[in-house]
């Protein structure tokens, strides 16, 4: 790979971060030492970190990487599209700020994109080392609610909308949505197009809607080539009933927005959103602490009344 700017496409990566120095940090020395350079950091910092921008330009120093830093206000949709307005690369690869790059990630990435297709690839989806999926009864409940979940199989999306993603492909595969973290997309196939900010602060399935929109128009594949590891940080931006209440309006509003409303999908929506309501209700039960266990329920009960809320034109909270 030549080292000349001027033959080679330029590279912007997207981070959106909250209070993660050390794993920001963490990540930034991966991406210098990729065997395809990139050639601007964009991070839209939600966070209260004072002395972030330093470190991550210290980090930066001499790598010919240029940081492009912007303070928002919390929400993973919102600070993406704030660094999407903000970018000068051919492609643009977005990704958690809990990432760990291997050293080719890019230069895999790139070779996917040349992937036969037609439609062209504009979106690639790179692959998770050591990529959990349900196991044994877990496993049988989503695939038997058509539930969102990982596979060792075929990648497909259920009548309802919920996503089978492939663990470990045995070559680049056409899959029929992105998740996020791990994405790159042509920048030509981004356009004009943004993320929806359809609930405020942090958004559960806007990669899902946002590639959804992209696929219309390009083919969408995931390489096992192009591989990072996610370390899934500790802390997390919602507690469990709220992350449920998202989990259950975000799906519904993707049903809402994109599928067919004929009997056949009607039917199968209801069928696996009581797939996910009796599933996360239980394990919420099971695992939150006796004086906790009323807010699985609160959950619950909000991501159905932000459900009824969109249906009655009212805002969603």
């Amino acid at each position: 790979m030549t080292s000349d700017n001027a033959v080679r496409p330029r590279i912007s990566a997207v981070i959106p971060t909250l209070n993660r120095r050390e794993d920001l940090l963490e990540f930034a020395a991966t991406l210098v030492k990729q065997t395809v350079p990139c050639d601007e950091l964009l991070i839209v910092d939600a966070g209260d970190v004072p002395d972030m921008e330093e470190a991550l330009a210290t980090a930066l120093a001499g790598t010919g990487c240029e940081l492009v830093y912007r303070r928002s206000p919390a929400g993973t949709s919102l600070q993406r599209n704030v660094a999407l307005d903000l970018l000068t690369g051919d492609f643009v690869f977005l990704f958690d700020d809990d990432v760990l790059l291997e050293p080719d990630y890019i230069e895999r990435t790139l070779e996917a994109f040349s992937h036969p297709a037609d439609p062209p690839v504009g979106c690639v989806l790179g692959t998770f080392l050591s990529e959990p999926r349900p196991q044994g009864l877990r496993q049988r409940w989503f695939r038997a609610f058509g539930m969102t979940h990982a596979v060792a199989g075929e990648p497909g999306i259920s009548t309802s909308g919920g996503v089978r993603w492939p663990i470990e492909p045995d070559g680049v595969v056409e899959i029929p949505v992105a998740s996020g973290g791990r994405t790159a997309y042509r920048r030509e196939a981004i356009g004009a197009e943004r993320f929806d900010e359809f609930l405020p602060g942090y958004t559960m399935s806007e990669d899902v809607e946002f590639s959804f929109r992209i696929g219309q128009a390009w083919t969408i594949v995931q390489s096992p080539h192009a591989r990072l590891f996610h370390k899934r940080a500790p802390t997390s931006r919602v507690d469990y009933g709220d992350r449920v209440s998202r989990l259950i309006y975000s799906r519904f509003y993707f049903f809402k927005k994109h599928l067919p409303k004929d009997p056949r999908t009607l039917a199968a929506f209801a069928w696996t959103n009581l797939g996910i309501t009796v599933f996360y209700t239980g394990v919420g039960l099971l695992r939150a602490p006796a004086g906790d266990k009323a807010g699985v329920f609160r959950g619950v009960a909000r991501g159905y009344r932000r459900c009824a809320a969109d249906l009655l034109g009212r805002e969603v909270r």
